[in-house]
């Protein structure tokens, strides 16, 4: 690889790139389908969709939720690549050779940027017709009636007009038996039919249904009276009259059409579905914006006219007229109200108690009507908002995807780079947990925008600026080549941190060259023990107080305390006092730094910190990580105290 020039260099890392994004990218995208014809299955299942209807409605789908599987493919290929490169030491040829990562990712990085350029052309063409073909197969299906299948033992009301009870099938001779059928097509004439046993035949073009009985009975009304039995409340009435018929066969035919039948895409076109950039960007200011602003000004002119109306009633003039006799005249009722002085008590001294009830209801049906007003108002505007809001959230998913193929790439290239982990087992776990986090921050966004509580913008866009970050963070940490995320690091941190306590191995020594005096080893307890009332008083640990300035003060304290108390450990083994060096066993071992996770920049923990998926079991782990701490700087403490007696008494 060293004698390789760039541009081989970079075919190379392309052959290596494209097989696993075109497998990342078909797998992604066959999961993803499969997902979403789960969603829908119950409006299509039993509706009498053809093979050739069914493939349509497959075909559309797919088309619909390749940009949805694009952004999870180029961060699962991307970090595959770079993760195998990395493991086979390839990375490390091409950075002794002096090519820095960035230059690595250049040919990749335009190959995810055509492609994402090509994803938003294809979103504006494509993904445009395949939503409007989906949706209108899905609509019809709704629509249709599903197949004819009567159960045994409850009333059937898939047909119109009819009601079936069958109380056994008999499956060989194809036959029911037990019919019991209430027919309702009629109305103001319904009848009930018995029969022992019958059968239904449906025609080829599945229009006519055919029920043949055998040995039953009919009760149906006689013409103007109603089968619905009414009270008799006069011992003269006489019972509505019926007829009775019995029958040893009896045919009925009912007109059922089960044929799939295509709704016209016209009102579909019209939505926001329908819509290209252009289209969208048309709606949204010149027809939707104008719509909210002119409902918004008349439900608020008309709340107000209407609250005048109430109010000045008996006046010729209302304060909303602006003409010079309407001014003239309001301010001479200003003039003679200020003359005076009213109250509710002198009001309610003036009238009855029986005008006053009236008063009361009045008013109670006033304010019924004004509430009334204004729940209108109110589905008027949100109805208006509704269409603003989706047109807006589309045209904005025009944007997020292509962007996502982008932030994707800046998070599957370096991680890969730094883990040096290839194949399917690591990069497939970490892109499934970042689509995952990207999956429920999309949809939280997307949800928030769509009932209103966000603007359409902020909740599209929310995901992809959570993750920004994190593209951006380890694209850093991997050009400058830090071993922060390295996986075997990683490791041996997570080893040490959940495995138990481990004694401090101390030896005393036969032979010292140099001999720590008494005073000496005074003063270097002395110190641990002043830089242990350090990080004791830390407002976290005496508090619980979770803060940055607090845990920065903290992994600064705690780390300072760490490195004196193994340099006291260190200095104390070559004490000629067997007891000294055998009290240093008791000391427990200290991590480097009390909270890894507190990034050292306030910016980055400001970032970090909404992630809740990712801070909150830090946060967790950080106050667990608190009550095990306080219990070992009580163990430092009582054996640094037992130390300076024990070096006290050889001075």
């Amino acid at each position: 690889m060293l004698s390789l020039r760039p541009k081989r260099m970079y075919t190379y890392i392309i052959q290596q790139y494209f097989p696993l994004l075109s497998m990342t990218l078909f797998i992604c995208w066959f999961i993803v389908l499969m997902q979403m014809m789960w969603l829908y299955t119950d409006e299509i299942v039993g509706k009498g969709l053809d093979f050739v209807i069914l493939l349509q409605l497959v075909f559309h789908a797919a088309i619909m939720v390749l940009p949805t599987a694009a952004p999870l493919g180029i961060l699962l290929a991307s970090l595959m690549t770079f993760g195998s490169m990395g493991e086979r030491l390839e990375l490390l040829a091409m950075k002794s050779a002096g090519v820095p990562l960035h230059r690595i990712m250049a040919p990749l990085f335009f190959i995810v940027l055509s492609m994402s350029f090509g994803l938003f052309i294809y979103l504006n063409t494509a993904v445009m017709d395949a939503q409007v073909r989906f949706y209108q197969i899905i609509f019809s299906a709704r629509e249709s009636r599903p197949d004819l299948d009567i159960p045994e033992g409850t009333f059937y009301n898939g047909i119109r007009g009819y009601s079936i009870f069958v109380g056994k099938k008999n499956t060989e001779k194809k036959s029911l038996e037990e019919i019991m059928i209430y027919d309702y097509s009629q109305f103001q004439s319904p009848r009930v039919i018995t029969a022992d046993s019958g059968a239904l035949r449906l025609d080829n073009s599945k229009r006519f249904l055919t029920l043949n009985l055998y040995r039953g009975e009919s009760f149906e009304p006689l013409e103007g009276q109603t089968f619905t039995p009414t009270a008799i409340t006069n011992s003269d009435e006489v019972p509505a009259s019926y007829l009775k018929e019995k029958f040893s066969f009896k045919q009925i035919v009912i007109n059922l059409n089960l044929n799939f039948e295509m709704i016209d895409d016209g009102g579909l076109r019209s939505q926001f579905v329908g819509k290209n950039l252009i289209q969208l960007n048309h709606y949204i200011k010149d027809t939707a914006q104008y719509e909210l602003d002119s409902v918004s000004f008349m439900n608020a002119h008309g709340a107000v006219e209407a609250s005048q109306i109430d109010r000045f009633v008996l006046m010729k003039t209302s304060p909303m007229d602006k003409t010079e006799e309407g001014i003239a005249a309001w301010q001479k009722v200003e003039q003679v109200a200020q003359s005076k002085s009213i109250t509710l008590d002198s009001l309610y001294a003036q009238i009855s108690n029986e005008k006053m009830e009236s008063v009361l209801e009045e008013t109670a049906s006033r304010l019924e009507q004004v509430s009334d007003a204004a729940i209108f108002r109110n589905d008027t505007y949100q109805q208006q908002a509704y269409f603003y809001r989706t047109h807006a959230q589309e045209w904005h998913r025009k944007f997020t995807f292509p962007v996502a193929c982008l932030v994707f790439f800046f998070i599957g290239a370096p991680l890969g780079a730094i883990i040096r982990k290839g194949g399917i087992g690591m990069p497939m776990v970490v892109s499934v947990l970042f689509f995952v986090v990207y999956y429920m921050l999309d949809t939280f966004g997307y949800n928030l925008s769509y009932n209103g509580t966000w603007v359409p913008w902020f909740g599209m866009w929310f995901s992809t600026l959570v993750l920004t970050p994190f593209g951006i963070f380890l694209t850093y940490k991997a050009t400058r080549d830090s071993s922060t995320l390295n996986v075997d690091a990683i490791a041996i941190r997570l080893k040490q941190l959940f495995s138990r306590e481990k004694v401090r191995e101390v030896q005393f020594r036969e032979l010292i060259l140099n001999p720590i005096s008494p005073e000496e080893a005074l003063t270097a307890v002395n110190t641990c023990l002043h830089s242990l009332t350090a990080v004791e008083q830390n407002t976290f640990i005496r508090k619980g107080r979770f803060s940055y300035p607090a845990l920065h003060s903290l992994n600064k304290d705690y780390t300072l305390f760490s490195r004196e108390l193994n340099g006291m450990v260190e200095q104390l083994q070559n004490s000629e006092n067997k007891l000294v060096v055998a009290k240093l066993m008791d000391i427990p071992i200290l991590s480097k730094t009390f909270a890894p996770f507190i990034p050292a920049r306030k910016a980055l923990y400001g970032l970090f910190l909404p992630i809740i998926p990712l801070s909150l079991p830090c946060t967790i782990y950080t106050f667990w990580h608190r009550k095990q701490q306080k219990n070992i700087f009580q163990q430092c403490r009582k054996t640094l105290e037992e130390l300076t007696k024990i070096i006290e008494t050889t001075i």
